[in-house]
């Protein structure tokens, strides 16, 4: 479960941002669209929408916690010197552009106990790494490491127990990614390395894996089933072994897990079968299928992981090829106590005004991305004076008017010149 996370000095983010699930006030409101931990000390929202212009920089939010997961699951396996891949820092000044990019996260593990993680690393090495767990309310180290520490010297905190605790690790991993993956660790470290792995992360215009295979039978009539309810058109969905998927030939440079996912996809097929005239059903395959079906296909799977083991869903542009109104489906699944019972989170960006409604969205799950000057800054419609957008406010209509901001400028009197003398020039060169 995610709590906050704050970036600074990535991509477009110079300073620094904090997109936070953290529910502050005002719990009589929507209550179904947060969960209580702590024994209810504290709210966490199951779902944030991000919205702005284009190039904007919402998907650098969104990719940020990407860069952080790869920080946590892959630096470990980097070879000593090699550089450091989510190294963007700021480049739009020479005072950010060689310094740290810098992370913190706090969030819960399955097990209860709610962590803060904080990271800064350059091109080479990591700068620090701290982790601090709040077990017992009050804050305690776990470890801590700064830009000389070896993991001979690293701080180790009194709580840290039941395993190894010292691992070798080169300069450009991160701690959590050595000692997470080995298992000779503590638990609990070992526990928040799963919650990483679980974190999913679709980036814009990606095809991901359905993860459909004939042995989860459970999942494929699961999936069938909620295909045919979302007014697709198609009445079943099977899913069989390719016996002949053909020479499949990858570029070299593809990560070893793309291309396993790339194969594993060509060695089963998805059949959609749509009921004829006559009542017969007929088959037909991906090709034939609505990009938006498709994309529905290839999300529900994820999502039902989520609800299963409670992880955060992190989507760029989800509103590419899904009706609206199948968001906001996706949003009352998210935020329904039945089905939702382990806080599973749902943070996406869109273009998609309508998820503005009041009814389905607090002000605090209402986030805005703005540029200034090529620097991107996040604010949450929470952060605007009650008197002037109220908890029941028409957000949509005060966002198109302009007055939340993080609206494209269109300026269509210099964008029509242009285009004219564009045109003109066209005619003169034929």
């Amino acid at each position: 479960m995610l709590v906050d996370f704050t970036i600074s000095n990535f991509r477009s983010i110079r300073d620094e941002q904090t997109l936070s699930l953290n529910v502050e006030h005002a719990r009589s409101r929507l209550p179904e669209n947060f969960t209580l931990i702590e024994d209810g000390r504290y709210a966490i929202l199951r779902s944030a929408a991000i919205l702005g212009a284009n190039a904007a920089g919402k998907s650098n939010v969104v990719r940020a916690l990407a860069a952080l997961r790869w920080m946590v699951i892959k630096s470990d396996a980097r070879k000593d010197g090699s550089s450091i891949r989510p190294y963007e820092p700021y480049l739009l000044s020479d005072a950010y552009a060689a310094q740290p990019v810098s992370m913190e996260i706090e969030f819960v593990v399955p097990s209860g106990i709610r962590y803060r993680y904080s990271i800064s690393y350059n091109s080479s090495r990591v700068v620090s790494e701290s982790l601090y767990s709040f077990a017992k309310r009050s804050r305690a180290l776990v470890f801590e490491r700064n830009s000389d520490d070896t993991w001979m010297t690293m701080k180790l905190g009194g709580t840290y127990k039941g395993g190894t605790r010292r691992f070798p690790f080169f300069q450009n991993a991160a701690y959590l990614s050595r000692a997470g993956n080995d298992a000779s660790a503590p638990a609990s470290i070992r526990e928040i390395y799963q919650y990483f792995l679980r974190l999913t992360y679709i980036p814009a215009g990606s095809r991901i894996s359905p993860g459909l295979s004939v042995a989860d039978e459970a999942m494929v009539q699961a999936i069938s089933e909620l295909i045919c309810l979302a007014d697709t058109g198609i009445s079943r969905l099977t899913v069989e072994d390719n016996e002949d998927p053909g020479e499949i030939r990858l570029p070299d440079n593809l990560p070893d897990s793309v291309k396993e996912n790339i194969i594993a996809d060509n060695k089963r097929r998805a059949s959609y079968w749509i009921k004829a005239a006559s009542g017969e059903l007929m088959e037909f395959d991906e090709d034939d299928m609505s990009s938006g079906t498709l994309r529905l296909v290839e999300l529900l799977p994820v999502i039902m992981h989520a609800f299963t083991d409670g992880s955060p869903v992190i989507v760029d542009e989800l509103d590419a090829n899904l009706h609206t109104d199948i968001i906001q489906l996706l949003l009352k699944l998210f935020h329904d106590n039945q089905i939702n019972k382990l806080g599973a989170q749902l943070v996406f960006t869109t273009h998609d005004t309508n998820v503005l409604d009041p009814t389905m969205l607090r002000r605090d799950q209402i986030w805005f991305v703005s540029k200034d000057d090529g620097n991107s800054t996040l604010k949450s419609l929470d952060e605007y004076e009650r008197a002037f957008v109220k908890v029941d406010s028409p957000f949509e209509d005060f966002y198109r008017d302009g007055r939340l901001g993080a609206l494209p400028r269109l300026p269509i009197g210099k964008v029509r010149r242009a285009l004219l003398k564009a045109l003109a020039s066209i005619d003169e060169q034929g």
